[in-house]
């Protein structure tokens, strides 16, 4: 099965999650979820990728400060 937009988790630089999916509304959705570094040391980075080849990408620290590149 092809999958149209990938959301990536990676703690502290390894891979931790990965959804797959061709509904646009559930990785919306789930891009709209991610609000902290989750289980990090460090920090957590997030990369929803399109079917277009744009990659958001969103690097939450456990400082509290926030990264996102559009």
């Amino acid at each position: 099965m092809d999958y149209d937009y990938a959301l990536t988790t990676s703690y502290d630089g390894k891979l931790f999650h990965t959804l797959r999916t061709t509904d646009t509304l559930e990785a919306v959705n789930a891009w709209n979820k991610i609000r902290d570094c989750g289980d990090a040391k460090e920090y957590a980075t997030y990369n929803l990728s399109c079917p277009s080849g744009k990659m958001y990408t969103q690097t939450h620290y456990r400082n509290g400060d926030v990264q996102v590149r559009l």
